[in-house]
């Protein structure tokens, strides 16, 4: 009987040894994290390259899935990341700045940290070249496709006009998302239209089907807009940005970030960002917005941590990924 007792426990020993090689691949699988993007409304950039990077996070095999899903604008984003009903919001850092201040369109500071660059977007106003409107004072009074109720666009729209002292009762809003909004200008149901972040399937559709430009913005009303809110910078956009932009012009950048909590698990904050820096250069050849990133990671190599946070403070999984690609020190 002591020999059969002895025998047991190590028979019994190598059947849970056995069983847990077997249940172990199943339980690694299980533990990989699963990552749902909050982007922008369909058709926009936003939307795009959530689609984009899903698809790279998916295919590196280290996630149990990565999905991508419309939302209205940044506002509605930074609700569902702080319910934790997604993993990623993207986000213009206007937005993550107010939200982190408790400034409205929030009414407390809520908790946000910045996962990785999206990207550097240029905002301006665009017409038909046969209109009469050459400059922002022109669109006083003016039907203005300002985005979706609600979105990032729209929210975009109140700050520049408040920075120069206008509110939306100064102008005629019109509240459509890109590609209707850009169909409206076209067809003469809206004057202008705030535009952003080339290319821009709206924009492409609006300069193939007709002759739009540029709506000018002042050196002083630039100045303006820039020392309003802090995540504004004077930019250019390039001739030949879109077709019929026949000249270099004054355009406003802001930054924008793919959006996370301080309470994102670290390990998939690094695996997220180690992902999508593997794979930017391919995510560039789909989603050409992608590739302003390219420029951040560039400039953070010389100037540090700042170039990355993108309205709030870096993730540390996302640093550590950041210092292992040789990007930070």
């Amino acid at each position: 009987m002591i020999g059969t007792v002895r025998i047991q426990p190590r028979g019994f020993g190598a059947l849970l040894a056995a069983v847990a090689l077997l249940v172990a691949p199943a339980a690694h699988a299980q533990a990989k994290p699963e990552v749902r993007i909050a982007t922008g409304t369909a058709g926009g950039a936003y939307y795009a390259m959530g689609a984009v990077l899903a698809d790279a996070l998916q295919r590196s095999g280290k996630f149990g899935s990565a999905t991508s899903e419309a939302a209205s604008g940044g506002i509605e984003s930074a609700r569902l990341v702080v319910s934790k009903q997604v993993t990623l919001a993207a986000m213009d850092a206007n937005w993550v700045k107010n939200g982190l201040l408790g400034k409205a369109p929030f009414d407390k500071p809520i908790d946000l940290v910045t996962v990785m660059p999206l990207g550097v977007w240029s905002l301006f106003f665009v017409t038909l070249d046969a209109s009469p409107m050459k400059s922002l004072e022109d669109l006083k009074g003016k039907r203005v496709a300002v985005g979706a109720k609600g979105s990032g666009m729209e929210a975009h729209a109140r700050v520049i006009f408040s920075s120069i002292g206008w509110s939306f009762d100064d102008i005629r809003p019109v509240y459509l998302a890109f590609g209707p909004g850009a169909q409206a200008v076209r067809e003469g149901k809206a004057d202008a239209q705030l535009q952003c972040c080339i290319p821009q399937a709206s924009l492409s559709e609006l300069s193939e089907l007709a002759k739009a430009r540029l709506v000018d913005v002042s050196a002083d009303q630039m100045k303006k807009i820039v020392a309003g809110e802090g995540v504004y910078a004077d930019g250019i956009l390039a001739k030949g940005a879109f077709k019929g932009h026949e000249r270099d012009a004054r355009v406003i950048e802001i930054l924008n970030g793919y959006i996370g909590t301080s309470s994102l698990e670290e390990g998939t904050a690094y695996l997220i960002t180690k992902t999508f820096l593997d794979n930017l250069d391919a995510m560039a050849e789909k989603a050409p917005q992608y590739r302003s990133v390219i420029r951040l990671v560039t400039e953070a190599k010389a100037k540090g941590v700042k170039v990355l946070e993108m309205g709030a403070p870096l993730h540390p999984g996302s640093l550590r990924a950041f210092k292992e690609a040789g990007i930070l020190k």
